[in-house]
């Protein structure tokens, strides 16, 4: 009686544990992390035409660490980051000119210029579980806006088949992201945006037109722009600067059809990248913490087991703790199988790296009755387009784009 007493407390402890480590064996957590919708808002009257912005969405910085290692740790696929790079940008154009809050809203590569707002961004993480945005808004005045960090989790409703509109997992950080940029618009006096709007105009012409145009802006150390005078609207040379503009802008035009349909031909692919991806992280971290808590709690059944048979000498307390060691043995080693199950899918998030098309197809253009071919990618067409400009500019007026010992 004495002996089953004695076997009582250990006995209890040992099946309690060997429980718990069949029932964590088992578990598995389907987590769909349903989340509330943030709505983008929308205009419910038209804005003046003299303080209409028009937004250029800089193609992002994809912040690829340089060395394959790092890559490495921090999950970060080279192809699919230059393609987030360009994609995402898309999605909040898009998400932008869905409001009815602006202007032109266009996709700009890195050094593209033009424009009244530029949203600059930097992707900090992106695994199709979590996106993760450094984001920075200036004016062509120079004044900052505002930067900020945008994150969130994935609303995993995007990732169900059978849906029957798609949304896109990140959508409340695309929508947020609008409702900030015109809170930021709102801060602003009528005259400063109408301001805006004659310094985009005129930087855009200095740009091209230095000698021309330089002295209408002045620019202070901190690299703001203010106006000096403004020009004549019946000006012969501000005249032919407008007409160099609307070119301009129909090349730009030609490069968002590019932006917007490589975002069309990655759409499905990204989509189920992201949704894999999110599956092989949270199949990882599944097995991760499955791993851990057998082993851990597999160490503490021998443990006990050992110490249990130390305890009583009976045949029955004997047998629960080689129950125990053995049971204990068995959990170490599926948590040591549960850490080479992570290993697999460590390697399956490798291989879901596919790589997506960057390169524009040649672009023809018309300059002047010539007809050019402007190659390589969206960003290499748009600068040797804005030389062609200048040089346009030159056969419009009969002077240099630039003159030297001129201000």
């Amino acid at each position: 009686m004495k002996g089953n007493e004695t076997l009582r407390p250990a006995a209890r402890t040992i099946l309690a544990t060997l429980a718990l480590l069949a029932v964590l064996g088992g578990c598995v957590v389907q987590d769909e992390r349903p989340m509330t919708r943030i709505a983008a808002d929308k205009a419910t009257q038209e804005v003046a035409t003299d303080e209409l912005l028009d937004v250029g969405v800089h193609v992002f910085d994809p912040n690829i660490p340089a060395n394959e290692k790092d890559q490495e740790r921090e999950r970060v696929f080279p192809d699919v980051r230059k393609a987030e790079s360009r994609y995402i940008p898309v999605l909040i154009r898009n998400t932008l000119e869905g409001t009815g809050h602006w202007g032109q809203v266009r996709v700009l590569p890195r050094d593209g210029t033009g424009m009244d707002v530029f949203v600059d961004g930097r992707i900090l993480a992106s695994d199709g579980r979590e996106l993760k945005l450094d984001v920075k808004v200036t004016d062509a005045t120079g004044r900052l806006w505002y930067q900020k960090v945008y994150e969130g989790q994935a609303d995993t409703r995007a990732y169900n088949d059978g849906v029957s509109k798609p949304v896109d997992p990140f959508e409340n950080v695309y929508n947020t992201l609008a409702n900030d940029l015109l809170a930021a618009r709102g801060k602003l006096t009528r005259e400063q945006r109408v301001q805006i709007r004659q310094v985009s105009d005129l930087r855009f012409a200095a740009d091209l037109a230095p000698y021309a145009f330089a002295g209408y802006l002045a620019q202070d150390r901190k690299g703001a722009y203010t106006i000096v005078r403004l020009p004549a609207a019946e000006d012969p040379v501000v005249q032919r600067m407008q007409r160099v503009r609307e070119r301009d802008y129909a090349l730009v035009d030609t490069l968002n059809e590019y932006y917007a349909s490589f975002g069309d031909s990655v759409d499905e692919p990204y989509t189920n990248w992201r949704k894999y991806n999110y599956e092989e992280l949270e199949a990882e971290a599944l097995a991760k913490r499955q791993a851990l808590t057998r082993q851990v709690l597999g160490a503490v059944a021998v443990i006990g087991g050992v110490m249990v048979g130390q305890e009583t000498g009976s045949s029955a307390g004997s047998a629960a703790a080689t129950a125990a060691v053995l049971g204990g043995m068995y959990a170490f080693k599926s948590g040591l199988d549960k850490r080479a199950e992570v290993k697999v899918h460590s390697e399956s998030l490798k291989q879901l790296g596919d790589s997506f098309q960057s390169e524009v197809q040649p672009m023809v253009v018309d300059v002047e009755g010539r007809t050019l071919q402007l190659k390589g990618s969206a960003e290499e067409q748009y600068a040797e387009w804005r030389r062609l400009l200048k040089e346009l500019y030159e056969n419009e007026t009969g002077l240099p784009a630039v003159q030297a010992g001129k201000p």
